[in-house]
């Protein structure tokens, strides 16, 4: 099983994909987990990030949301661009929350090779 949150090569580019995919709040354990370890790896690795997040079938509560806020405001110098991939219906005003108090401007889209394109573009 591949890490989860890992450097990907698209176009020539390094992006950094965190894959919270198939994750719930019914598990908080390991959803903190996988967002320390993104936390960690984010502050590590640089600056001037290309992000890509993967959330598609994955739930969080406040506590999450919460959580999920407060570290991208705190890894917003280091990322360039951030996209997102897996938001649907009620996730979308979860997004519009995160992106409200972190000031991130992070894009959704639908496809991971769209996302990828764009932040490489």
């Amino acid at each position: 099983m591949e890490p989860r949150i890992r450097w990907i090569n698209h176009k020539g580019k390094r992006i950094v994909y965190v894959d919270y995919t198939n994750l719930s709040s019914n598990d908080k354990k390991a959803f903190f987990a996988v967002i320390d370890q993104a936390r960690e790896f984010v502050l590590k690795a640089g600056s001037n990030l290309l992000l890509l997040v993967d959330v598609r079938n994955s739930f969080g509560d406040s506590e999450i949301i919460a959580r999920l806020k407060q570290d991208g405001k705190e890894e917003k110098p280091f990322i360039h661009k951030q996209a997102v991939v897996g938001i649907t219906g009620f996730k979308g005003v979860l997004l519009a929350a995160v992106n409200s108090f972190t000031g991130l401007g992070i894009k959704p889209f639908d496809t991971l090779d769209q996302a990828k394109d764009w932040l490489v573009s």
